[in-house]
């Protein structure tokens, strides 16, 4: 039986499966699935959802796991979003920029930027998968999530700009130990940043591929410092469900309200559940 820890229910759309990242802003809510083309875009007041088909070459709502691009990390930068392949397959290494303004899709490949990751990070190729991706004052944080068999969590961090310009030598590479669940290795599933703190979310699963998936055995949230990149108390979330995607969903002086989404690796699924956690500051130091 799962136990869910403080999470509440405060959406279940229909229509998308395999959900991998999420953004909010003012009502409008964006979401990302690692099998499926499109950005979906739901209006919460409207309560009507808008497809919007990123890579023209997949017309299908859901692509096959060998050919799927594997959005995994979706980033709000005001004006834009950007949405990053995982990296862990050749055509898993491209990004696409989503103008809200115009609706125009650019696509940029990241064959380069991630070759150079794999090497500053000393990060194979079997082990290499990027889930998460946040950006903050003029750097670019892109999280490899350590569900491959080396178990490596690392944080890239590169300058660049919110128009997704990036500057490749400022490349660097910080890797992370993170905390297990149930003695099963836990991986970056999703990060964003806030007031100096790199939030995240990490998620077990009983397997060591980044390619096939295994038994969900749990999902916590916790941050880093970046000051001295120290790791915060982690709060679990949940004991069964794989959670990927976090947002800002509000604040207060006291409190960060958190949205996230899950991925229940079941293809006959067509439900997306997004969760509300509210995280007290009380204990997170930057």
């Amino acid at each position: 039986m799962d136990a869910l820890y403080s999470l509440l229910l405060l959406f279940n759309l229909t229509g998308i499966n395999a959900a991998s990242g999420l953004q909010y802003h003012q009502d409008q809510l964006y979401i990302v699935s690692d099998n499926s083309p499109y950005l979906y875009h739901y209006h919460v007041q409207e309560e009507r959802m808008v497809k919007v088909l990123l890579d023209s070459t997949q017309q299908t709502e859901m692509v096959a796991k060998k050919e799927k691009k594997d959005f995994e990390a979706l980033c709000d930068v005001g004006d834009a979003l950007v949405i990053v392949g995982s990296g862990s397959k050749p055509q898993r290494q491209e990004a696409f920029i989503y103008d809200k303004r115009n609706r125009h899709v650019r696509r940029v490949s990241l064959e380069s930027i991630y070759q150079r990751m794999q090497e500053i990070g000393k990060v194979d190729e079997q082990n290499f998968n990027i889930e998460g991706l946040t950006y903050d004052n003029g750097t670019w944080y892109f999280l490899n999530r350590g569900n491959g068999e080396k178990k490596q969590n690392v944080i890239f961090t590169v300058t660049g700009d919110s128009n997704f310009i990036l500057r490749p030598e400022t490349l660097r590479a910080n890797h992370i130990e993170l905390p297990d669940i149930q003695n099963y290795t836990t991986g970056f599933s999703d990060g964003v940043m806030v007031d100096g703190r790199l939030f995240f979310i990490a998620t077990a699963e009983d397997s060591v591929s980044t390619y096939h998936d295994g038994e969900n055995k749990g999902s916590y949230i916790s941050y880093i410092g970046l000051r001295d990149w120290t790791l915060g108390e982690t709060h679990q979330l949940s004991s069964t469900k794989k959670l990927e995607g976090l947002a800002v969903y509000g604040q207060s002086a006291d409190t960060i309200t958190f949205i996230l989404c899950e991925d229940p690796d079941d293809e006959s699924n067509d439900r997306c559940p997004i969760y509300r956690y509210d995280f007290d500051l009380g204990s997170a130091e930057i």
